[in-house]
């Protein structure tokens, strides 16, 4: 099904102009689990010049994860008054276990291969990292990964679907 659905949006953006692959692209990269890595390298699919996919592609992961820290600390206090016995409550635990494992650092880079950024930057947050430490972390993660997708997009469409 996944499988499809990527095809469905490669066939598609394949098929429009520049600007809409551009947007498709932006809006790609806001998407938990295909983050930066995904946009860079289904913008190469169809046809963007590669550092511009890269660009665009990582503006949006990190725009998606800018709405997730920004408000955090307006999160944080109805969280902190409110019943914490619940899904919210378990899933900060198990965020706060990671953190505690592998710092921010690890957590920001490890994220897309376990997770995705969005989670991890929520987990950092919610352990108690300090919120300039988890954006600066998320933006390396975002760019690395995004090279990794970028690097992905070329060798897909030089190499296979040549």
């Amino acid at each position: 099904m996944f499988r499809e659905i990527v095809q469905d949006v490669l066939n598609y953006l394949d098929g429009v102009n520049e600007l809409i692959q551009t947007i498709g692209i932006f809006i790609l990269s806001f998407i938990p689990f295909l983050e930066s890595p995904g946009g860079a390298a289904v913008g190469i699919l169809v046809g963007l010049p590669v550092i511009w996919a890269l660009v665009v592609s990582v503006i949006g992961n990190w725009l998606s994860i800018m709405a997730i820290v920004i408000p955090y600390n307006a999160w944080l206090f109805r969280y902190r008054n409110s019943d914490q016995r619940g899904f919210i409550h378990r899933r900060t635990s198990k965020a706060k276990a990671r953190y505690e494992k592998y710092g921010v650092p690890g957590v920001a880079l490890l994220a897309p291969l376990i997770a995705s950024g969005h989670i991890a930057a929520f987990g950092s947050l919610a352990a108690g990292a300090n919120k300039s430490t988890v954006v600066f972390w998320h933006v390396v993660s975002i760019i690395v990964w995004g090279v990794i997708g970028a690097a992905l997009g070329v060798y897909l469409k030089t190499d296979v679907l040549s």
